[in-house]
């Protein structure tokens, strides 16, 4: 059974690639029924240092911006990264900046409700095949190890972050205006596609 039993929260890593703002945004549960501001920053901060291996070093996160919506949308806590990671974390240089690499997560049910998807920015020409739109398969089970490594801290029900856990959030389930827990979904799975997508949209409500 998942163990997050608190209230969501949206976050956003706000990214610059190539004087153009990247922004990810992603949905958490915090585990606990009482967590500090100070605490779930921490964690996302922690999230940060595992997702940035999928990103060009040419990408700098200008901040990260974390708001609960859960049971009423609060202000919008804004802070940085853990020091030293203020950019991505792969040393290689990074080609079009509309090209992401697509991650699938699922949830364990089927159906377009029950999934999610991040446009991860920042992709270098150094993890392609030659055919210059596909992942060379070395470089796709290296990102496997990374979303695993993800997944051991943040999965809801076996992860060892100590305040938030990784899920996506259905706004056909559970409204957007406002926010409800019945949209919460935990995030049981993720599939690294092979393929790169183009990230359209740059702004936030993209990428998750």
């Amino acid at each position: 059974m998942p163990v997050a039993v608190g209230e969501i929260y949206q976050t956003t890593y706000v990214m610059q690639q190539a004087g153009q703002t990247v922004e990810n945004v992603l949905h958490f549960r915090q585990r606990t029924l009482i967590a500090t501001d100070n605490q779930i920053k921490q964690d996302l901060r922690d999230f940060w240092t595992l997702y940035r291996a999928l990103i060009s070093s040419d990408v700098t996160l200008i901040e990260i911006r974390t708001k609960r919506m859960t049971p009423i949308a609060l202000d919008t806590l804004i802070f940085q990264p853990n020091s030293g990671e203020s950019l991505g974390g792969l040393a290689a240089s990074c080609g079009n900046s509309t090209l992401s690499a697509v991650v699938t997560l699922r949830t364990g049910l089927s159906g377009k409700r029950h999934r999610g998807r991040v446009y991860v920015p920042g992709v270098s020409p150094a993890i392609l095949t030659d055919q210059e739109n596909k992942i060379s398969s070395s470089s796709l089970a290296a990102r496997d190890t990374v979303w695993t490594n993800i997944m051991a801290l943040f999965d809801d029900a076996t992860g060892t972050a100590l305040y938030v856990a990784l899920g996506i959030y259905s706004r056909l389930i559970g409204g957007q205006n406002p926010f409800t827990l019945a949209g919460w979904q935990a995030v049981t799975q993720f599939v690294n596609r092979p393929i790169l997508g183009n990230q359209r949209r740059r702004r936030e409500g993209v990428g998750a």
